[in-house]
C-alpha cells in the first residue's frame, strides 16, 4: 500500500542514510549540534516509520520532528577542520521495514 511505501522510503533515510556537511562554525557548536542531528536523537526513533505513523493515528504532525534526519551525520568545521560524528546505521529496523509481511 502507499503508506507502507512512504514508510519504507522514510526508513531508508532514518535508519540507512548518511550525510556529511561542511559548516562555518566552531568546534564547540558543532560538537553540541552533532548530538542533536541524527534520527536517533528523536523520541520516536527505533521503530519502522509505518508503525510510528499508525501509533499517531495517521497524524503526521504528532511525530517528533527530530525523527526526520539521516541515521548518521558528520559535521566538519571550516574554521578548524575537525569533524564530529553522531548516529549510526540501524540495519535491524531497516530490515524489518523492507521485509515484506504476509
Amino acid at each position: 500500500n502507499d503508506l507502507r511505501a512512504i514508510g519504507r522510503t522514510n526508513d531508508c533515510i532514518l535508519y540507512g542514510g548518511q550525510a556529511r556537511y561542511t559548516i562555518r562554525a566552531g568546534d564547540d557548536e558543532l560538537s553540541e549540534l552533532a548530538a542533536k542531528v541524527p534520527a536517533s536523537a528523536s523520541r520516536d526513533y527505533g521503530t519502522p516509520f509505518y508503525e510510528i505513523f499508525q501509533r499517531y493515528e495517521g497524524d503526521f504532525y504528532k511525530i517528533d520532528p527530530l525523527l526526520f534526519s539521516p541515521a548518521e551525520v558528520w559535521l566538519t568545521s571550516t574554521e578548524t577542520g575537525r569533524t564530529f560524528h553522531a548516529g549510526r546505521l540501524n540495519p535491524e529496523v531497516l530490515e524489518a521495514s523492507l521485509t515484506p509481511t504476509s
